[in-house]
């Protein structure tokens, strides 16, 4: 918690040559619970305390659940700074759980972000008129490939929806498998994503979700790929299917996970290569679910510009494409993802789904979208593994459920 004033690096004269500082600001954060958030985080530690060493910085961890369909609220009070998800927005706008960042940024601030966000990334912050998130971390998803493994199926990487099954119909002749993460909230996910990416993305207004008829057509093709994906892919999430990806050789091609660059580093063993999503319909790589966090200020913070000022060089171009993703962070500054350098430390990573980031769809941040969220996976992971309710019936439901749950 928070002790002493509330200066920010450069409101005081500590740190003068020849005088030893003592921390008088001290700093909690909250993350989530993967080497991808926590390494670049606690490296960020010692690096501050000599940028601003007034500043004691100190991470704790929640689990990935948590981080995605947990309660922002829970947080309010124990700490300053926590990484987190974009639709957690509205109701952090609406209750005050977070401190609105734009009163702490310039006209110049706000054009600089806006030109180094990589896709939606910083707008997907912004809620009721305010941002209450810098953009720290950029993902959607994408596909991912074994190379090796593609090659020995003499198949080319697929290009649409149908050249996907039909690599999965080839590889399982092989003793191969296309394998999805496909747990309750990835099965939605994918729908989301295969929606989109058809032309017909859900609203992000309280007026309805997705066209119940629009919906049962992604899940009717969805059935089509889940009865060809590894048996497990109902029961993992993205870090369980990469991991079983790079620990074996059973699988060859995932169409839709959030992308991982730890999966895609050289010196991985068995690394994936990742690439932008298939076309479903005629827009290209369009559409995919954006994922990735931000970085807000805890309304209950009692240092909000030391806060403030830790966060934005966090987020800053500098450190981005520097430590920040050599320490096995994911930016989410284009300029990262620009940079030749970053992009050969991750694989070719940026430069493969750029597209796909640049062109993804950015969920409903109306207060009542999470409760809607959690309620929805259920329906669409039953239709999709338990062959019940049907895409029709599980469709009109998952729009119903936002119905109920969402109000303007």
């Amino acid at each position: 918690m928070p002790i002493g004033d509330s200066r920010g690096p450069a409101d005081g004269p500590a740190g003068q040559a020849g005088l030893a500082t003592v921390p008088d600001t001290a700093l909690v954060g909250v993350g989530w619970d993967h080497p991808r958030c926590r390494a670049p985080l606690d490296a960020s530690v010692a690096r501050y305390a000599a940028v601003a060493p007034d500043v004691a910085v100190t991470w704790r961890y929640r689990s990935l659940y948590e981080f995605g369909e947990g309660r922002l609220d829970r947080l309010f009070g124990a700490g300053d700074l926590v990484i987190f998800d974009h639709p957690f927005v509205g109701e952090a706008a609406r209750h005050g759980y977070l401190l609105d960042l734009a009163p702490f940024l310039s006209d110049g601030d706000r054009a600089a972000m806006a030109a180094d966000s990589v896709g939606a990334s910083l707008p997907s912050y912004r809620a009721e008129g305010g941002l209450y998130g810098l953009p720290i971390d950029a993902a959607a998803q994408v596909a991912a490939v074994r190379p090796d493994l593609l090659d020995r199926l003499d198949r080319p990487l697929p290009r649409t929806f149908d050249e996907v099954l039909a690599l999965a119909d080839a590889a399982r002749t092989r003793g191969l498998h296309v394998a999805a993460p496909a747990k309750p909230t990835d099965a939605l996910c994918m729908m989301i994503t295969l929606a989109a990416n058809t032309g017909h993305p859900p609203a992000r207004e309280a007026e309805g979700f997705l066209d119940p008829a629009v919906g049962a057509e992604a899940l009717e093709r969805l059935r089509a790929l889940v009865a060809r994906l590894h048996p497990a892919s109902a029961r993992w999430n993205p870090i369980a299917c990469l991991d079983h990806m790079t620990g074996g050789d059973e699988i060859v091609y995932v169409p839709y996970t959030f992308g991982y660059t730890s999966y895609s580093r050289p010196g991985v063993a068995r690394a994936v290569r990742f690439h932008d999503i298939v076309a479903a319909g005629e827009h290209g790589p369009a559409g995919s679910l954006l994922g990735g966090a931000g970085v807000g200020v805890l309304a209950s913070t009692a240092a909000p510009k030391a806060a403030v000022a830790y966060a934005r060089w966090l987020c800053a171009p500098e450190s981005q494409r520097s430590w920040y993703v050599d320490a096995g962070g994911q930016p989410a500054s284009r300029s990262a993802w620009t940079d030749p350098r970053c992009d050969a430390v991750t694989g070719g990573f940026f430069s493969n789904t750029l597209a796909t980031h640049d062109m993804a769809y950015v969920r409903p941040t109306v207060p009542g979208f999470l409760p809607f969220f959690r309620a929805a996976t259920e329906v669409v992971h039953a239709c999709l593994f338990d062959g019940t309710p049907a895409p029709a019936e599980a469709a009109r439901r998952v729009d119903a459920l936002y119905r109920d749950h969402v109000r303007s």
